[in-house]
């Protein structure tokens, strides 16, 4: 039994080591409320050469999600969220990722 809980808490460990979301720093970038103001003036347009098929199938998911649930009611259609705050979100996201495993990187190499 005691082998049991000693295998069991060295798997927990690796688990920890091989996660992303474990990473001690999980600092937000620096930039983000510029990139914020970027995404405002950037047209949708724009916005949607820069995504690729799944950050848009994503963003469309979350979209129909939150305003729909799998039906829109006809009264509550003036309450639907505009589908590019969803686009903005999504690039926001990416660019938290992009931020995070480099400064991941950069912990862990000396010429960073």
């Amino acid at each position: 039994m005691g082998d049991q809980l000693e295998s069991s808490g060295q798997q927990d460990d690796n688990q920890d080591q091989l996660s992303i979301s474990n990473r001690s720093f999980h600092s937000k970038s620096p930039f983000v409320e510029d990139f914020k103001d970027l995404l405002k003036l950037m047209s949708t347009k724009t916005m949607l050469s820069l995504m690729s098929t799944q950050q848009k199938n994503l963003a469309r998911a979350l979209w129909e999600a939150e305003n729909f649930g799998g039906k829109p009611l006809p009264g509550q259609l003036s309450q639907v969220y505009p589908i590019r705050e969803y686009y903005e979100w999504v690039l926001l996201m990416e660019h938290q990722r992009q931020w995070e495993t480099r400064q991941y990187y950069c912990q862990h190499a000396k010429n960073c």
